[in-house]
């Protein structure tokens, strides 16, 4: 059986600021080694339960945080940035399910502790109507390949969103947020735990976990945080503004739907440097 592991940090257990996630902070060493800790006992948990290959992800932010000569010596790591598939980078038809460790919650979801959707400039994401994070935008790119996510830890708000997307989903919340910058958290200890054992109990119920997929064409909209941003982005080709903050564009599948957003988020940085409206 082949696994995929898509890894984030804000959903780790414990972390709750951005001194702990961000590479310049005074406390993100400490956040590596959790996050590494998290993806180990998803390795573990899958090997319990029938996994003979695994590809993991580093998909926060650079890339560049997961303490690879900590985990198994036969699994593989995809690291640095940009990807061609973002956080599901090096997703394909091979693989038999997903996990998604150490996930956190939407913007916009109260007391989701640093929620966000890929950037702090995206206010709200819809595909085909339906809002969705970092989360339900990589189930569907797993989707896309005929692949299910059949695993997801994190923040206990970014659970149930997933949960909301996919039925008979194994969530393991580490974390319930009490602000944007407080947490309720389990020990890394009993995270790690929890974690293996949802493992092992997702590989187990998989044929009950079906892919999250969409009707095509896909209606991708975005708002953004600044009106300079839907101006800015709304020049890309058949991107069409819908608002003072928003716009939408009709993608033929997952794939071109996750590029043009990719492209829409650097352009949206080109308009935050431009000004502050």
């Amino acid at each position: 059986m082949k696994i995929y592991i898509t890894a984030d940090m804000e959903g780790v257990a414990v972390l709750c600021h951005d001194v702990q996630v961000d590479q310049k902070g005074l406390d993100y060493p400490r956040a590596r080694e959790l996050m590494t800790e998290e993806v180990q006992a998803a390795i573990d948990g899958a090997r319990s339960g029938g996994a003979d290959e695994i590809l993991v992800c580093d998909a926060h932010d650079t890339g560049r945080n997961i303490l690879v000569e900590h985990l198994d010596p036969d699994v593989e790591v995809i690291q640095g940035n940009p990807y061609d598939l973002g956080m599901m980078s090096g997703i394909s038809r091979d693989f038999d399910a997903c996990f998604q460790i150490g996930y956190h919650s939407m913007r916009n979801t109260h007391a989701g502790v640093l929620g966000h959707t890929y950037t702090y400039d995206v206010a709200e994401l819809r595909l085909n109507g339906v809002v969705v994070g970092e989360s339900g935008l990589s189930a569907a790119l797993a989707g896309h390949f005929g692949v299910p996510v059949v695993l997801v830890s994190g923040d206990a708000h970014a659970v149930r969103q997933a949960k909301a997307l996919i039925k008979n989903l194994v969530g393991v919340p580490t974390k319930e947020g009490v602000g944007l910058y407080g947490v309720r958290t389990l020990t890394p200890a009993r995270a790690r735990e929890l974690i293996r054992k949802g493992a092992k109990e997702a590989l187990e119920s998989i044929e009950e976990i079906l892919p999250y997929t969409l009707k095509k064409p896909i209606l991708v909209e975005v708002e953004w945080t600044r009106p300079l941003m839907a101006e800015y982005t709304a020049h890309i080709p058949l991107v069409r503004r819908k608002d003072i903050k928003s716009v939408s564009y009709k993608a033929s599948d997952m794939i071109d739907a996750f590029h043009v957003f990719n492209v829409m988020m650097k352009v949206a940085v080109m308009a935050k440097e431009e000004g502050p409206l």
